[in-house]
This record gives structure tokens, C-alpha cells and sequence, in this order.
């Protein structure tokens, strides 16, 4: 109930972006090698201060040719006159200033409320600009509305622009139909793509038994109809650009890679009695901008740099 806290200097943009990665672990004291060999689901949060540029215009209003074709599809050249390059690229996407995050295998309750008192301690919640940019998943927008209902809720076009390829895919069309639904997207225009995939699904009907055949082009069309559909407020892409906010959870996806680099692997095991977390905070706390780190490894006992703490001695006119 208390009022937040002011950033010193005060932040332009704060960008919130949560998602998950995994690493594996075994079960401890149980002598060598791996017993009860189990994935956990590591959460993830990047805060981010950054410098937007806004425009009174949509300053990329063409889809990106990146986003033409499937994820991890073979690219294609760019359009006619279509502009691209990191200069072109600067002039509109909000520029990052100093990055921060944190990781944990907590629970998402407990997560949601660890993500909030870090944004509330590096004064997030009084910047001018506010986003909170994420995929789909349903308990990151409960974290987003329990604690940051005041943040500009903001789907990842990246999953946006895969799971139209996908329902492009299942509705038997080839890579201009999801090209098409793809720009739609990019422009804001999300009705339009729902409003196609039920043409689609009207076409092809539903098999027999739903149920039964998961893999049915109908029925994979009303999933990534659920998706837009769940998701169709934070897709407003056109506006987020002209106020120079994100658009993509890149960096922390990103974020996520170098975190597994220390974490997860083929055979990286980790006992789980607490270590993992000890480990997940320590390779945060080193990637992070911040001095944090550095600081508590100079002031750490033992360390030729560290000054021992004053002790206040108790005044005699007490």
C-alpha cells in the first residue's frame, strides 16, 4: 500500500518480460550417479530500462521478411524497397539501457511476487512508459494483472508470427498464406485472421470424434484460433510502435540461452534439495548490468578489499 518508490535517474521506458527454460535434476544422497532424473521449469524475468522513440506514425508499418516464413524457416529476400539494416532498425525499436534479471525454480505465485519487489526496488513502477511483453502462456498475464496492471500488456510477435504459420500450415495453405496472416498481424488487423481461420475450419468440417484426432486440420485450426483469440488485446502492434515500446521478448529469451549455458545440459544434473536455485540466483546476479554482484563479492568477508563493518557503540548517556 505504500507509494513506489522514484527511480534515480528517472526511466523513460521499463519493459517487464517473463518466460521460462528447464534443467534437469536427480534426486540427492543417493549415491553415484543419477537417480530419479526429473525436468524442472526454471521462470524467468528481464527488467529492462530502456529509451523509446516514439513516432505520431507507424515508423515499420511492412512486416519484416523475417517473419515471412515459419521460425526456423529458410529466410527470403526482402520486398522491394523494404528497408533493413541495424541503422534502419535503431530509428524505431526502443533502445535497452541497462538490463537486469532474475531466475528461480519457485512456483509462479512466488515468482510473480519476487518479479514485483525487483521492479519496485529499481523504481519501475513511477517510469514515464510501461510494458510488460510476453508469449502466451496464461500464468504470466495473471502475473502481469496481479502486479502490474498498470504495464502495457504486450503479446511476443515472434509467437504471434508462428502460430499463424502454424494455422497456415494446418488450413493446408502454403507459406503466402501465412505470409498474409502473418502482415495482418503485424499491422493490427487480428479480426481478420480469425475471422479467414473460420472460413477454413468451415471448409474442412470437424472429423468424427474432435477428441480422438488431435492432429485433425480442424481441430489444430481452433487451437491457434484460441490462441489469437485469448490474446487479441495485446496484439495491437501498430500502436505499441508509433509509442516506441518492445514488440518481442528477445532479450529475454536470450537471457534464458545464457542462463543455460551455465544450467542445463545433456549431462548437468542437479540435486534437487536447493542447490539449483542457489546456482540459478548466482549466474542472475552475474549476468546482470547492475554493480550488485561485484560489489557484494568485494564486501564479502575475506576479501583483501573488504572493510570491516563499523559497529555503532551504545551511547554512555543511555
Amino acid at each position: 500500500m505504500a507509494p513506489p518508490a522514484a527511480a534515480r535517474p528517472p526511466i523513460a521506458l521499463a519493459a517487464v518480460m517473463v518466460d521460462g527454460g528447464r534443467l534437469q535434476t536427480r534426486r540427492p544422497d543417493s549415491g553415484p550417479g543419477v537417480h530419479e532424473p526429473a525436468w524442472r521449469e526454471t521462470k524467468t524475468a528481464v527488467l529492462l530500462r530502456m529509451k523509446p522513440h516514439p513516432s505520431a506514425t507507424d515508423p515499420h508499418p511492412d512486416l519484416p521478411a523475417c517473419f515471412a516464413v515459419p521460425p526456423g524457416g529458410a529466410g527470403e529476400p526482402p520486398r522491394p524497397g523494404e528497408p533493413v539494416g541495424e541503422a534502419e532498425a535503431a530509428a524505431w525499436k526502443p533502445t535497452p539501457l541497462v538490463r537486469s534479471g532474475l531466475a528461480t525454480l519457485q512456483d509462479s505465485e512466488a515468482f510473480g511476487w519476487t518479479v514485483a519487489a525487483a521492479a519496485e526496488g529499481r523504481g519501475f513502477f513511477t517510469a514515464a512508459a510501461k510494458a510488460f511483453v510476453s508469449d502466451g502462456l496464461p500464468y504470466n498475464w495473471s502475473i502481469r494483472r496481479r502486479h502490474f496492471a498498470d504495464f502495457e500488456p504486450i503479446l511476443d510477435f515472434v509467437h504471434a508470427a508462428g502460430h499463424v504459420h502454424d494455422a497456415a500450415k494446418a488450413a493446408g495453405g502454403d507459406s503466402e498464406l501465412g505470409r498474409h496472416w502473418a502482415e495482418l498481424c503485424w499491422r493490427g488487423r487480428v479480426d481478420e485472421v480469425l475471422t479467414e481461420i473460420d472460413e477454413h475450419r468451415d471448409r474442412i468440417g470437424p472429423p468424427p470424434a474432435p477428441d480422438e484426432e488431435p492432429d485433425h486440420p480442424w481441430c489444430a485450426l481452433g487451437r491457434q484460433r484460441g490462441y489469437l483469440e485469448n490474446n487479441r488485446e495485446r496484439m495491437d502492434y501498430p500502436r505499441y510502435r508509433r509509442e516506441g515500446l518492445p514488440i518481442t521478448s528477445s532479450p529475454v529469451e536470450s537471457w534464458i540461452k545464457q542462463l543455460n549455458q551455465r544450467v542445463k545440459g545433456s549431462e548437468k544434473f542437479w540435486n534437487d534439495d536447493g542447490k539449483a536455485e542457489s546456482m540459478l540466483e548466482l549466474r542472475a546476479a552475474w549476468l546482470n548490468d547492475e554493480e550488485a554482484f561485484v560489489e557484494r563479492i568485494i564486501e564479502r568477508p575475506g576479501h583483501p578489499r573488504a572493510r570491516p563493518r563499523r559497529v555503532r557503540q551504545p551511547s554512555l548517556a543511555a
